[in-house]
């Protein structure tokens, strides 16, 4: 049989780019539907300002004429490792053969990008869809995560990817009481004089509203794994959306004397798992000069009283290494309940 990569040059070649996920998922299955939206949206520099400073590639493996797989490749100019380029929006049969040449494409062209290693998925930086679920298969795929076949981490690895992390996930009911320990510090929290937990939308402008929310993610996020400043349009980009779908009461700004300290964003998933509403704790940071206040906790606290009885909360992607994060994460709920990988690959 022939296989040959193509690198996506026109409008007929994106839309099969885009179909592919219904080769991979079945024609007009959520998951197909959910991947097609997602990527499109991704890739789409009108809808995603983080193309302003990425370099793409898309290329599709072809066999017998057939779309069979897909890969995207990119360069990020803010990126840490000037020698680091990025692959994503992976899609293949269970075909070995497949995926290397996929590969194999993906790293000439960022080789000609003077990238030495490539790591992955991850959809045009690590700030984006990141990671391959390894574990977890039974839930529904959750908006703008990672969801594919089991057999993606077999390809991976049978073609050189070695494990750079692991992105955990944990499923949280607020029917659950919060610890104690959480409600100690928020306690402290509150003792701290000039210290304020409001929705975002209550106490700022937008425009106001996009700078703090900028400012508190730069700063308290620069020494996470993975991140990427982020400009002030992509932030412009993330708050809209979240505005546009999300409870105000679930958008949660700390204040310490009038100076953001923190941010807490929950926004609502499609469906509802067992008739329950489900929501994603998408974003919590606090700046590192109001830390150890118990800040993080109240955010939390505040969170849990506006949730809508019953809910079912998915808090992701945790970095298997950000013990801040998992211990007061594993009080609330001790067991992850997905967990992502993300590869990395040498170039040769």
């Amino acid at each position: 049989m022939s296989l040959r990569v193509v690198r996506v040059q026109n409008r007929t070649q994106f839309f099969s780019f885009l179909e592919l996920a219904e080769y991979i998922y079945g024609r007009n299955s959520q998951a197909a539907l959910a991947n097609r939206r997602e990527t499109a949206l991704l890739l789409d520099p009108g809808a995603n300002p983080a193309l302003r400073h990425v370099q793409l590639a898309l290329f599709l493996a072809l066999q017998n004429g057939k779309p069979v797989g897909r890969i995207a490749c990119a360069v990020d100019d803010f990126c840490r490792d000037a020698n680091t380029g990025f692959f994503g929006a992976f899609e293949a049969a269970r075909d070995e053969q497949v995926t290397r040449a996929l590969m194999e494409e993906a790293g000439k062209w960022l080789r000609e990008q003077k990238c030495w290693k490539m790591t992955g998925p991850a959809m045009a930086n690590t700030n984006q869809r990141v990671g391959v679920l390894i574990d977890g298969f039974s839930a529904p795929p959750t908006f703008m995560l990672p969801y594919n076949p089991p057999y993606y981490k077999e390809l991976f690895e049978s073609c050189g990817c070695k494990k750079l992390a692991d992105l955990l996930a944990y499923q949280w009911s607020a029917e659950d009481t919060l610890p104690e320990v959480i409600k100690r510090a928020a306690r402290r929290a509150r003792r701290y004089q000039g210290t304020v937990v409001q929705p975002l939308n209550s106490c700022l402008s937008f425009h106001r509203q996009v700078e703090a929310v900028h400012y508190i993610l730069n700063r308290s996020m620069k020494r996470n794994w993975g991140y990427i400043p982020l400009t002030l349009p992509e932030v412009l980009a993330i708050l809209t959306h979240y505005q546009r779908v999300a409870d105000p009461r679930l958008l949660l700004l700390a204040r310490v004397d009038h100076q953001p300290a923190g941010i807490c964003f929950c926004i609502p998933q499609p469906g509802e798992p067992e008739g329950k509403p489900a929501f994603r704790l998408a974003l919590m940071a606090v700046v590192p000069e109001f830390r150890q206040r118990g800040i993080d906790a109240l955010l939390l606290e505040t969170c849990h009283a506006a949730l809508p009885p019953g809910s079912q909360i998915e808090i992701s992607q945790i970095h298997e290494g950000n013990s801040v994060v998992l211990k007061m994460v594993q009080r609330v709920t001790p067991h992850p309940v997905r967990r992502y990988r993300v590869y990395q690959r040498s170039i040769p």
